[in-house]
């Protein structure tokens, strides 16, 4: 559907001027790429709030088949289903990502990201129990419209598929993110754990302001099997955001008047996180004398 409104420029231009005759919030519709998390959670809430002008160009341009879908009752209630569920899942992916966070600048690591999806998962069960008592309080635009009248005759097939999605959500992400600390309690002695609970100088040093890294690596090397386990665990990439803002980097850097430029250096210096030192570096130039 966005495909259809954005594929040419004449397109955009006509429903940019129904936009602009209706007095619409927004203009444009937003499309959304793969690579980049929060796209597509923003092109459905876009696509939502302007389903009224997308309704008039589709009706203007007899595209009969999308048209039918706009105006499909159960599809509008499906879309705002996706708009509240992506909202919660862009919110997630914020919570993950290390870069600009400082609630977790330099204490990031797999285990309180894991925190994070569990409580996650925890919210997914509550979203479950609430949607079987008919309470969508959870998913604000989809209360909107489940609130009308005028939809109540498919407020029970949509609670069915809303509550089938929840429940694969659940599952997926219990499958694609194992809980580690279970993984660890399999590999760990149950002596060694015991040493380190009573070994009080151990307790005291990991209570004070020293993060977990720093206590494995310098602090509990008397516990050498259990150190190697727990440094395996932490030395692992947390989250996937160093490839993302990799991505967006790049997509900056080599667009298409500069799409046969070497951008290697120019990534190094963009994902750095290193201030340079522009002072020295100014004062180091050598001046350049005239002949």
């Amino acid at each position: 559907m966005v495909n259809a409104i954005k594929s040419s420029a004449l397109n955009t231009r006509i429903f940019k001027k129904i936009c602009s005759d209706l007095d619409s919030e927004y203009e444009t519709l937003l499309f959304h790429t793969k690579v980049r998390w929060l796209s597509k959670g923003n092109m459905l809430a876009r696509l939502f709030s302007l389903k009224e002008e997308v309704t008039v160009f589709l009706t203007e341009k007899k595209m009969i088949d999308l048209l039918k879908c706009v105006c499909d009752h159960k599809f509008e209630m499906h879309l705002a289903y996706l708009v509240d569920i992506f909202e919660h899942l862009n919110k997630l992916n914020l919570q993950l990502q290390g870069s600009g966070n400082h609630k977790l600048e330099g204490a990031a690591n797999i285990f309180i990201f894991e925190d994070k999806l569990r409580a996650f998962i925890c919210k997914i069960n509550l979203w479950i129990s609430k949607v079987e008592m008919n309470n969508y309080s959870t998913f604000q635009t989809l209360k909107s419209i489940v609130d009308n009248e005028k939809y109540a005759d498919f407020v029970p097939e949509v609670q069915q598929n809303v509550l089938n999605h929840l429940h694969k959500l659940k599952d997926e992400f219990n499958r694609y993110f194992p809980e580690y600390i279970m993984v660890m309690k399999r590999k760990v002695s149950e002596e060694d754990l015991i040493e380190l609970q009573n070994d009080r100088k151990c307790k005291d040093t990991f209570e004070s302001s020293m993060n977990i890294e720093e206590f494995w690596c310098k602090k509990a090397i008397t516990y050498p099997k259990l150190r190697e386990i727990a440094l395996r665990y932490l030395v692992m990439f947390s989250t996937t955001y160093m490839c993302e803002q990799g991505f967006s980097a790049l997509l900056y850097i080599k667009n298409k008047q500069r799409n046969r430029l070497d951008a290697t250096k120019d990534m190094r210096v963009a994902l750095s996180n290193i201030t340079p030192r522009i002072s020295l570096l100014v004062k180091e130039m050598q001046v350049q004398k005239s002949h």
